[in-house]
């Protein structure tokens, strides 16, 4: 039951993050952001935008791969992981101290340890030979 539980957490917490990179498209709905949030989304480069599609679309891929235990999830995980470090160190790198920063910090921080814990999820339940 934990399998199931935790692998339908971060397919949802994957999808919402893929949700938050396709809205942040419409210049609309970024009107409605706080300063610090438009301060992260202007001045990131292209590389660091690659690295979000990675962390947010590679959650929701080794998500969805662990639900249907491959092993591969493990991998693809990591991959999502490392995406993740890269943006997050970015938008740290260039917040400062603009009001709604620590919204920032902290949903970065949250997700860090989600998707950490979905690499260590899934490298444990190999050595138990539940991912294939």
């Amino acid at each position: 039951m934990k399998f199931w539980a935790v692998g339908v957490f971060g397919l949802i917490w994957s999808v919402t993050g893929c949700y938050n990179y396709i809205i942040q498209a419409d210049p609309e709905v970024l009107a409605q952001f706080p300063e610090a949030y438009w301060v992260v989304i202007n001045s990131r480069p292209g590389w660091v935008s690659s690295s979000f599609v990675i962390a947010v679309f590679g959650g929701a891929f080794g998500s969805a791969l662990m639900l249907v235990r491959r092993a591969v999830a493990r991998p693809v995980l990591l991959l999502s992981l490392l995406g993740l470090v890269v943006t997050m160190l970015q938008a740290l790198w260039v917040i400062g101290s603009a009001p709604g920063a620590g919204s920032i910090v902290l949903g970065t921080c949250m997700s860090l340890v989600v998707v950490a814990h979905l690499v260590w999820f899934t490298h444990r339940k190999a050595g138990r030979h539940l991912l294939r």
